[in-house]
């Protein structure tokens, strides 16, 4: 008897649906362990049109000695953004914040510079000089900064790889139940 239970337990992941077996990919299951980074890179990715995979990589980049920062944005695009988006508690430090400005920012560097959606370097490099400085190509001169920009492809590039491997990751995202890992 007990033989037929412990085969039954093995064939169990042939019978869970494929949005409850836990995703071996590291970049997978750490979205479906950060709810809050999935739904927001959803919600940003439907309201703006930037893709959920360049948003994330544009997070992963160091953003100076303040540690609970997401990002940095130039100043006057960052003011501009809560002038436009009435979110005067908005703060760097909010991961829902950081990435509605990132989606913000891409589809006015779309507007004004002529940017695609998916040029994960230009929109880095856009959002942490500003709309003016990349339209001055004030980064030139800054070769750290370029260097950021290639990681940001890169790493876009792999995030976009491994979201292949994420089962139903956009339905994951808002919803009511979640696999509790």
């Amino acid at each position: 008897m007990s033989a037929l239970v412990l085969q039954g337990c093995s064939d169990i992941a042939q019978v869970v649906p494929e949005r409850f077996v836990k995703p071996d990919n590291p970049f997978c299951l750490g979205l479906y362990q950060n709810n809050d980074w999935l739904d927001a890179a959803v919600s940003t990715e439907s309201r703006w049109g930037l893709p959920l995979h360049i948003a994330l990589a544009e997070l992963n980049m160091p953003v100076g000695t303040e540690a609970s920062a997401y990002i940095v944005p130039a100043s006057s695009d960052w003011e501009e953004y809560r002038l436009a988006s009435e979110n005067w508690a908005g703060t760097v430090a909010d991961i829902t914040t950081a990435l509605d400005f990132l989606g913000w920012h891409a589809q006015m560097a779309s507007q004004r510079n002529d940017l695609n959606m998916n040029q994960a370097g230009k929109l880095y490099i856009a959002s942490r000089i500003g709309h003016g400085g990349l339209y001055r190509l004030e980064y030139h001169p800054d070769p750290v900064l370029i260097r950021q920009a290639d990681s940001v492809d890169q790493r876009a590039q792999q995030y976009r790889q491994d979201l292949k491997s994420c089962p139903r990751i956009r339905e994951r995202a808002d919803s009511f139940f979640r696999w509790p890992w």
